[in-house]
């Protein structure tokens, strides 16, 4: 089931968009519903974590992936994503390199939240 919501990890909070099996236009409104969560926080303050297992992607997702990261980009510390296709890790990494956005790639949610967390204690 998808969802958008905010998530403890040992001593963070996290902005968890769960988007897994999910369509294109499915996952969009996630999307836009972490736009409004990143508004309420701190300049580089928010992490982010993303949950694309089995997600389908289309242009329009992509589209608003992309606003999405640009939008965010001065709240958000860091971002992982998990569950990428190879061919998803593609178009993502393109992402990143468009936005400059510090993300990370991840195989399991468990490795997701700790880089995150590390991120957090070499950051602080």
């Amino acid at each position: 089931m998808p969802d958008c919501s905010i998530i403890k990890y040992k001593t963070i909070s996290i902005v968890y968009t769960d988007v897994a099996n999910c369509s294109g236009d499915t996952a969009i409104p996630y999307f836009e519903e972490v736009q409004q969560i990143a508004s309420t926080f701190d300049d580089k303050s928010m992490f982010s974590l993303v949950n694309a297992k089995e997600t389908r992607f289309n242009s329009r997702l992509l589209s608003v992936i992309k606003e999405t990261v640009k939008k965010n980009n001065p709240k958000v510390k860091a971002t992982a994503v998990y569950g990428l296709s190879q061919l998803s890790i593609l178009m993502v990494n393109s992402i990143i390199s468009i936005t400059g956005r510090k993300m990370m790639l991840f195989d399991s949610l468990a490795d997701a939240k700790e880089w995150l967390y590390e991120e957090h204690l070499r950051t602080s």
